[in-house]
């Protein structure tokens, strides 16, 4: 029980790291990235 406990930590550890990390990143691509028209009524997007 106590190796599973472990191991637990272990990998909320890893993944709270990476999200801390690339938290700057997500809030520097979020406040650049330029806002989307909204889409017609009818319209289909230009892939389709």
């Amino acid at each position: 029980m106590l190796s599973r406990t472990a191991d637990h930590l272990f990998w909320m550890s890893r993944y709270t790291e990476r999200a801390v990390l690339s938290a700057p990143a997500d809030r520097v691509r979020s406040t650049t990235t330029p806002p989307r028209a909204p889409a017609r009524r009818g319209s289909r997007p230009y892939w389709n």
